[in-house]
């Protein structure tokens, strides 16, 4: 999957995530936030 995901997305930013054990939740959380500059 990594492979696809880079080879789709070029440079542009990815993160695998597994909700069901909240894995990459902050992750996702902290980017969206920075990008929109909003504080945390």
């Amino acid at each position: 999957m990594d492979g696809d995901a880079k080879r789709m997305r070029g440079p542009r930013p990815f993160i695998f995530t597994n909700l069901k054990i909240d894995q990459g939740v902050r992750e996702i959380a902290a980017f969206i936030l920075e990008q929109g500059g909003i504080p945390a």
